[in-house]
């Protein structure tokens, strides 16, 4: 499969009302918007900035804007 029809699918998926609800939960989840150390579990950051590519991945693959942007438009 070549990177054209990776987007085509990630856009079936996510560029729907309910994949945009999806990402935005997953968005709260995963609080994209900070990073923080977490003394005892050095690790916790890596995790934590894993989880914001992956997000990342996702806007990228479907071109949709970020869901700050989005949640005004859902509504």
């Amino acid at each position: 499969m070549n990177q054209k029809e990776l987007q085509e699918h990630y856009k079936r998926v996510f560029d729907t009302e309910s994949g945009k609800q999806v990402l935005l939960d997953l968005e709260r989840v995963t609080n994209t918007t900070r990073v923080t150390a977490d003394s005892p579990n050095p690790y916790s950051a890596i995790f934590v900035v894993a989880q914001q590519q992956l997000l990342k991945r996702i806007r990228n693959m479907t071109q949709l804007r970020t869901a700050k942007i989005e949640k005004d438009n859902i509504k």
